[in-house]
């Protein structure tokens, strides 16, 4: 089992109407020019449902002022965590919303009583960073191993790493359902139940999951599921949410970061953190950004996580075909089962620096990434790469955007041929 469903074969595929009209939803798409959008996977195109939330909150702030809009908007805003719960299968209680992925991860990594990590290669930068500055300064131990596919098995790997954590530490896996730099999702089958038979916790980074499939957290049976808005699920810039599972719930502590959100002040000396996840919240948040947050999980859910999967596979394999027709180019992902809409490329050496590429991509209206060190160090270093171009369409992506992605790489590097 996959981290992401990436091809549901039972999912019905959306007709051309359906595509025109999910087309008009979206503002960014259809407004003037609007630019051929292969970055869905650093922040995608929100649609008018997302807006309107965010507007309303903005009309509510402005003629009745923050703490009555907060008050008129209460029940809204309690049903957020309803909304991602159905996202992702989990119950209410379990879901505390937070500023980004990021802080996510690291507000649950931060309440793991003397862990010791076992992370991989393709763990992102930002929970990366965490992990080596909070082993510098000795609150956390921790090793990388590779999930790429290979001679031994993933659950094999885990479990030879497992058996060497130190005694006296509670052992963590953290893995990324898909990576950031890195198109294929991470294999779950018999994970959960390895890392559960030694004890640990299963940290589980969905950023670029939810919303290009289907996610299940009790089927995968990870503790720690994380993932923005921003991103796939089409919401706003500055939310994210983090899941707990009960097991979670009882292992962990309080975070560093603990406010008038998370607990009870009983006595003079005395706090009662809340036993549900309202203890990793902080008081401080935008009501705007958290009802857009669940008007993109209700959209999502309403077009259909697994029909969004099967049109994700089919605009993936259209546009790897283009590039491969024109260019010769294939994914780093070819060949491999369980690809995402996520595809990454090394660059000719005669684009020269990736960033400025994507630059010139950008002045000619394409959107695109370049992923280098400072959001993959590990996993480059480990493929010998200095960066990779990726691309992430998603169900909303035409033929004439792939188009227009031909014609740009052609017109802005005209030394590129087959």
């Amino acid at each position: 089992m996959p981290a992401i469903a990436t091809e549901p074969v039972a999912a019905a595929p959306f007709t051309e109407a359906e595509l025109a009209r999910l087309r008009r939803d979206t503002p960014a798409w259809g407004a003037g020019a609007p630019p051929a959008h292969f970055a869905h996977g650093s922040a995608s195109l929100p649609p008018e449902p997302v807006h309107a939330q965010w507007q309303a909150w903005l009309e509510a702030e402005r003629t009745l002022g923050t703490h009555r809009a907060a008050e008129r908007h209460a029940g809204a805003l309690h049903a957020v965590r309803d909304s991602v719960a159905r996202l992702v299968n989990a119950q209410p209680h379990q879901v505390a919303l937070l500023g980004s992925a990021s802080q996510a991860w690291a507000t649950a990594m931060s309440a793991a009583h003397a862990p010791h990590v076992i992370t991989t290669h393709d763990e992102y930068g930002a929970n990366a960073l965490y992990l080596l500055n909070a082993a510098r300064q000795q609150r956390l131990g921790f090793s990388a191993i590779g999930t790429r596919p290979g001679a031994t098995p993933l659950t094999q790997r885990l479990d030879h790493a497992l058996r060497r954590v130190p005694t006296g530490r509670r052992p963590v896996v953290s893995l990324a359902a898909v990576p950031t730099a890195w198109g294929v999702a991470t294999p779950m089958d018999g994970v959960a139940r390895c890392v559960h038979a030694h004890g640990g916790l299963l940290f589980l980074d969905a950023s670029h999951a939810v919303g290009q499939g289907p996610v299940d957290m009790q089927a995968l049976g990870c503790d720690v599921l994380v993932f923005p808005t921003r991103k796939w699920l089409r919401g706003p810039r500055g939310a994210g949410v983090l899941c707990l599972s009960q097991r979670a719930l009882e292992a962990l502590g309080t975070p560093d970061a603990i406010d008038v959100a998370g607990a009870q002040w009983l006595e003079a000396e005395r706090l009662q953190p809340w036993s549900d996840a309202r203890r990793f919240e902080g008081h401080e948040f935008h009501p705007g950004l958290r009802l857009a947050l669940g008007a993109a999980c209700d959209y999502a859910l309403a077009v259909d996580p697994a029909r969004i999967a099967r049109q994700n596979a089919r605009v993936r394999q259209r546009l790897a075909q283009a590039l491969q027709e024109r260019f010769g180019w294939q994914p780093l992902e070819a060949g491999l089962p369980d690809r995402s809409a996520l595809l990454t490329y090394r660059l000719p050496e005669a684009f020269g620096d990736g960033a400025a590429f994507v630059r010139r991509l950008a002045d000619a209206g394409v959107h695109a990434s370049f992923v280098g060190p400072q959001h993959a160090r590990w996993a480059l270093e480990v493929a010998g790469l200095p960066g990779v171009l990726r691309l992430t369409p998603h169900y909303l992506t035409d033929e004439d955007e792939i188009a227009r992605l031909v014609e740009a790489i052609e017109t802005t590097n005209p030394r590129v041929h087959r």
